[in-house]
């Protein structure tokens, strides 16, 4: 099976050559054969690792809190539900009117209609004397303009022009003055904070000019000619210190108003989202989670 090889310096001893004694009768050497076995094991665990951050159903509720589950059925009036890390275990409910959204493995989304404001069931009286007028309540959308308008929000909710248009399409006026009033704000921070940066870089460009000219008295042809650039030397840097400290108080007194703006905006999103849609707020964050599910070990990605 193997060639003979007589070594004279070992007294005739004969070895099979050493690559033949490496190889299996397939032709892969121990050390490939490891390589590949080692190369299957990372594959295998990618492969795990990116099937169970997809294979689960997340239920978002409307205090903000995620359920990892398996959705079974979603009712009329309720979700069943088992949960991910125990796929063998009991079958939960939960009411739809508890339920934000529900983002299914596959990547799709359903986004679940909330009712308006509850009305309380007026008791019928048997008095003559007429009921004094109600006061004038939240304006009421139906079911269905609700799931639409509902939707059509949390597209548009990072597109300030768009949803200035969807307020005053649909006639929530309050709200459209006061997100207008908050664009206006942060429209005014990033005009103080560019005058700021540009009145900034202005008073660099006296003071470079400035000590140009500093240095060119100190080489001046004449006493008069020194005399005239330091004069210039110390106008140009005078100016250039106003300059940087007017535009360094300008680009901080931009950041408070700016970030009072952005605190404005996202408190309209979320009054508007709580008083139309029942939801705590009008932003979900995407959430990392290590731990195991019904395959082992893995990663969670929930957005």
């Amino acid at each position: 099976m193997y060639q003979r090889i007589t070594n004279s310096a070992s007294g005739g001893n004969s070895y099979p050559p050493m690559e033949s004694r490496d190889h299996f009768r397939n032709g892969v050497s121990p050390k490939n054969q490891m390589s590949r076995y080692k190369l299957f094991l990372l594959l295998s665990f990618i492969a795990v690792l990116s099937f169970s951050s997809m294979a689960q159903d997340v239920i978002m509720l409307k205090t903000g809190a995620d359920i990892e589950a398996s959705v079974k059925k979603v009712g009329e009036d309720e979700i069943e539900y088992k949960k991910w890390d125990n796929p063998s275990g009991p079958t939960y409910f939960i009411r739809k009117s508890d339920v934000f959204m529900i983002k299914y493995q596959n990547g799709s989304k359903d986004v679940f209609n909330t009712t308006a404001q509850p009305q309380t069931p007026s008791t019928p009286s048997t008095s003559s004397t007429p009921s004094a007028p109600s006061a004038p309540s939240t304006p009421s959308i139906s079911s269905t303009s609700s799931s639409d308008l509902q939707k059509e929000f949390y597209r548009i909710s990072d597109d300030n022009k768009a949803l200035l248009e969807f307020f005053k399409r649909n006639d929530f006026l309050e709200y459209h003055n006061r997100f207008k009033a908050a664009c206006k704000m942060k429209k005014s921070a990033n005009l103080l904070l560019g005058t700021g940066l540009g009145v900034t870089g202005a008073g660099v460009i006296f003071h470079i000019l400035g000590k140009a000219n500093a240095k060119a008295a100190a080489n001046a042809s004449s006493l008069d000619e020194a005399l005239t650039k330091v004069q210039m030397a110390d106008i140009l840097m005078d100016t250039g210190t106003t300059l940087i400290v007017t535009g360094a108080l300008s680009t901080i007194g931009s950041i408070p108003i700016y970030a009072i703006a952005g605190s404005k905006k996202k408190d309209i999103k979320n009054d508007f989202a709580r008083e139309y849609f029942g939801v705590t707020g009008y932003s979900y964050q995407p959430k990392l989670n290590v731990g195991t599910t019904a395959n082992g070990i893995g990663l969670t990605l929930n957005f």
